[in-house]
């Protein structure tokens, strides 16, 4: 049964994707950088987006393999478009609080020994970051199929 599962497009092809989007990200970011970032493919957030490239890959298989027409791939690309929503919107807004209590950290003296340990971090997500994901999820679904 799980060989079955393992090998079934549907499953395969977005995580393939995925670990392609990773891939690219390791390496824009060590050529811009100028050295090697494996700690990248471990995160979501940044150029290429990862949320972005597999669910519309998941979505663009679907849509292939049942047709544009199918309630499945109705389904599949609403859960995909509220996540890729989520992305931009939700945890962009978890940006700009992050940003506000860096500066209340900065400006309170209380807090110093706080700030001197570590910066409050978040993941950024960009509209160009999800476009991109969402494009490489599109062509490379298409590639596969």
């Amino acid at each position: 049964m799980f060989r079955e599962l393992l090998y079934r497009e549907t499953y395969l092809i977005p995580i393939f994707c995925g670990v392609i989007i990773q891939s690219v990200k390791v390496l824009l970011y060590s050529l811009i950088e100028k050295r090697y970032v494996l700690e990248k493919f471990t995160q979501p957030d940044g150029m290429p987006n990862l949320h972005a490239g597999v669910f519309s890959s998941l979505s663009t298989m679907i849509g292939i393999k049942y047709g544009v027409g199918s309630i499945l791939f109705s389904v599949v690309t609403t859960y995909s478009a509220i996540i890729i929503h989520d992305t931009l919107r939700l945890k962009g807004e978890k940006g700009k609080q992050v940003e506000v209590l860096n500066k209340i950290l900065d400006n309170v003296d209380e807090y110093s020994e706080l700030r001197a340990h570590a910066s409050l971090k978040v993941l950024r997500y960009k509209p160009l970051d999800v476009l991109s994901g969402v494009l490489i999820g599109i062509l490379s679904t298409g590639l596969f199929m």
